[in-house]
């Protein structure tokens, strides 16, 4: 899978940047004449392991705003034991989330092995 920002939910599987234009404002992501034009309001937020059967790594998940580097979202990852699989973690974020106008994500794929489901509002 690759990242697909124009869906409800937004997925995301693979480390997105401004440099890469893969940032949510980029040419692969949303435009502003698309969803979203003003940003999103994150609702809910499940990381899940990337490859249905693939083991997730310890590491950091980091969504932050490439305009101005504040952290809008860290989740840490904590790896399972070998054999105990991954628990999909869900945040609720609908009383307290902001709109993030633009945003990119760092430790998905390479580093946790893990995925992002972002359900919003606009």
């Amino acid at each position: 899978m690759s990242n697909l920002f124009n869906n409800q939910p937004v997925l995301l599987d693979t480390d997105t940047s401004t440099a890469g234009n893969t940032n949510w404002r980029g040419s692969s992501g949303c435009t502003l004449a698309g969803v979203g034009s003003r940003g999103i309001k994150p609702t809910v937020i499940m990381v899940v392991p990337a490859v249905t059967g693939t083991a997730v790594a310890a590491g950091t998940i980091v969504v932050s705003d490439p305009q101005s580097s504040t952290v809008l979202l860290n989740i840490p990852i904590v790896a399972p034991a070998a054999s105990e699989p991954f628990d999909i973690i869900q945040i609720l974020l609908d009383q307290t989330a902001i709109i993030w106008r633009d945003f990119v994500v760092t430790g998905l794929s390479a580093t946790t092995k893990a995925a992002l489901q972002i359900w919003y509002r606009t």
